[in-house]
């Protein structure tokens, strides 16, 4: 490709402008909890600092600001005809339009020296040669190095091409993947839309570490954060067992769960790629959403009990979501499980028992493992209370996280990971991490996955290439969690791992 693919770099950026987005538990030794307790209670948390409430908007302006008067002004005019100037005003914006957009060149093009041009992304043979690659932000060739560059190859998925920012569905199509939200086709060949190179979120304020470290992390077991920064988790201790939800402006609610039950992971359903900053409605719009009812922000739990831990049988395991407007029954049942047991992965018997790999997927359904037997992936019906078995995997299964609309990565008993497509209803084997797997967190803005392993070991996983990286180590055992301002936190299995409090990770804000 010769080298005119180079001025629309600018133009791009321009477009991909960046948004600014204590404890008081003991260490429990049994699980079982005793009474039962169904209203939700709503305090302040305190931490001991000052804390910024909710940000809020300005005043909106009332319209007396004389612009009435400025629109009587008239016009002076040489005595010509009116309709003569106006022509003339026409005929100087029409230019003027021409000149800013001399091309008006369509998806996988690119407007050069007036003259619309292809895109490298469309281009078969890659045209950027050896020492270049193909940015399909801009549609230009360019050094590898590059801050806000976006390549790699292109995967064959039937009668198409799925380049960066997308995957292969199994299907014959090509579905967004981060940092991308939409997906744009030029004949056979596509590629991702709606890119941001810039992590942007819509927090009020990021989450503050003295109130997470405040009563609201007493007893944690599991913790996930929803899109406005908002916090939730679920409690492991000795008696009733809570799901608490801390707001940015730290507001505490809990809700208490059935009796004579443990709780284990949270998940809260929440958009798996993040939208451009400055993109249009159109693309927003194309982004995908859940389908029904709730949607966005809904949050599910696991209750597990381990087969000699004292559960009755009038109180199944099983996973539950959260019905904030029921005072009888908050936490319903959505899937019934049966007892199930394992030896990891947090070696310890009333943390290792129940359903685990709890994970919404991006069409609103949720998917947990080991609710029929061990090993066994399922889904669950949330209008119908409904299971389903959707596949055997080698052992049983200890975390799961969607990361794509069609796609799981689900880990299992010693380590391995294979990515789920939920469409098709085949698992693929992934990579060996060698450690079991105590939770993993995807990254709506990287598309990669955190996974934590019991052996206290931290690393980041490339969900269709198998790549793992090293990331850091935790100070004892629990699990990890992305909140949507960028930073990866560290969750204590208080249960085991005693009084620690959480700590964080910055991700990168950028490329």
């Amino acid at each position: 490709m010769p080298s005119m693919i180079s001025r629309l770099r600018l133009a791009a950026l321009m477009l991909l402008t960046p948004l600014a987005c204590g404890d008081s538990g003991d260490t429990t030794t049994e699980g079982g909890s005793t009474t039962q307790a169904t209203q939700a209670t709503t305090t302040e948390a305190s931490s001991g600092t000052d804390t910024a409430g909710p940000t809020t908007a300005g005043s909106e302006s009332d319209g007396s600001d004389g612009s009435s008067d400025a629109s009587s002004t008239t016009p002076v005019t040489d005595g010509s005809d009116p309709t003569d100037a106006t022509d003339a005003t026409s005929e100087s914006d029409t230019e003027t339009a021409t000149t800013d957009d001399p091309c008006a060149c369509q998806v996988g093009e690119l407007c050069e020296d007036g003259e619309c041009v292809p895109a490298c992304q469309t281009v078969d043979p890659d045209p950027c040669g050896p020492d270049q690659v193909c940015d399909i932000l801009s549609g230009e060739c360019t050094d590898p190095e590059t801050p806000c560059t976006l390549s790699g190859p292109s995967i064959q998925c039937g009668d198409v091409s799925c380049g960066p920012g997308t995957a292969c569905d199994d299907q014959g199509a090509c579905v967004p993947l981060s940092p991308c939200a939409t997906v744009e086709c030029e004949g056979d060949v596509c590629w991702g839309g709606s890119c941001s190179c810039t992590r942007t979120h819509e927090c009020p304020q990021a989450p503050d570490e003295a109130l997470l470290n405040g009563p609201f992390s007493s007893f944690l077991m599991g913790l996930d954060f929803a899109d406005d920064c908002t916090a939730w988790m679920v409690t492991l201790q000795d008696g009733t067992d809570y799901l608490r939800r801390l707001r940015p402006d730290g507001e505490l609610t809990e809700w208490p769960g059935v009796s004579n039950l443990d709780m284990g992971e949270v998940k809260v359903l929440k958009p798996l790629t993040v939208i451009a900053a400055g993109a249009g409605p159109e693309q927003e719009a194309a982004q995908p959403q859940p389908s029904a009812v709730e949607g966005l922000g809904e949050v599910a739990l696991t209750y597990t009990c381990c087969e000699m831990c004292g559960c009755f049988a009038d109180d199944p395991q099983g996973v539950a979501r959260l019905d904030e407007a029921s005072m009888q029954a908050p936490l319903p049942f959505v899937i019934i499980a049966t007892i199930t047991d394992g030896d990891g992965p947090f070696g310890h018997i009333v943390a290792d028992a129940g359903p685990q790999g709890l994970t919404w997927g991006e069409d609103r359904v949720l998917y947990v493992g080991n609710s029929t037997q061990n090993g066994e992936l399922n889904s669950a019906d949330l209008e119908l209370m409904t299971q389903e078995v959707l596949t055997p995997l080698p052992e049983r299964i200890h975390a799961a996280a969607a990361v794509s609309p069609v796609h799981l990565l689900v880990a299992v008993e010693g380590g391995d990971v294979y990515r789920y497509n939920t469409e098709v209803g085949a698992a693929t084997f992934l990579v060996a991490l060698g450690s079991d797997v105590t939770a993993l967190a995807h990254d709506a803005f990287t598309g990669l996955v955190h996974a934590s392993l019991q052996n206290l070991e931290i690393v980041t996983v490339h969900p269709f290439t198998g790549e793992v990286t090293p990331f850091d180590v935790m100070p004892a055992i629990g699990r990890v969690a992305v909140s949507p301002n960028g930073q990866l936190w560290y969750a204590p299995a208080k249960y085991i791992a005693g009084n620690l409090p959480l700590t964080a990770w910055s991700l990168p804000s950028e490329f």
